[in-house]
């Protein structure tokens, strides 16, 4: 929810700031900003399962980032409902995956 709101807030500032839409420049910056704090928010969970070290610390980022930006994505083009049933639809698949691998 905190990455819906970030971005929400974010494009509500552009169209204030600017009296328009946030074009699709604007637009990819905010995802991307949001989405490298979605993947630092990932940290405090990783950091509880096994000690951060840098490479743990950048690959949690990069791929919770990558996760991020899609979802920031669906949300732009598509709704808050699209993002949020993405990110719901990602965790059983990374559960099973986990269990198999």
């Amino acid at each position: 929810m905190l990455r819906y709101g970030l971005l929400t807030l974010g494009f509500w500032v552009v169209w204030k700031l600017s009296g328009e839409r946030p074009r699709a420049g604007a637009a990819w910056a905010l995802i991307a900003g949001v989405a490298v704090l979605f993947g630092l928010g990932h940290l405090p969970a990783m950091a509880a399962t096994i000690p951060l070290d840098m490479a743990i610390t950048l690959r949690t980022v990069a791929l919770n980032a990558v996760l991020g930006v899609f979802y920031g994505w669906l949300y732009w083009r598509r709704g808050l409902e699209a993002g949020m049933m993405a990110h719901a639809a990602t965790h059983p698949g990374l559960w099973i995956g986990l269990a198999i691998g």
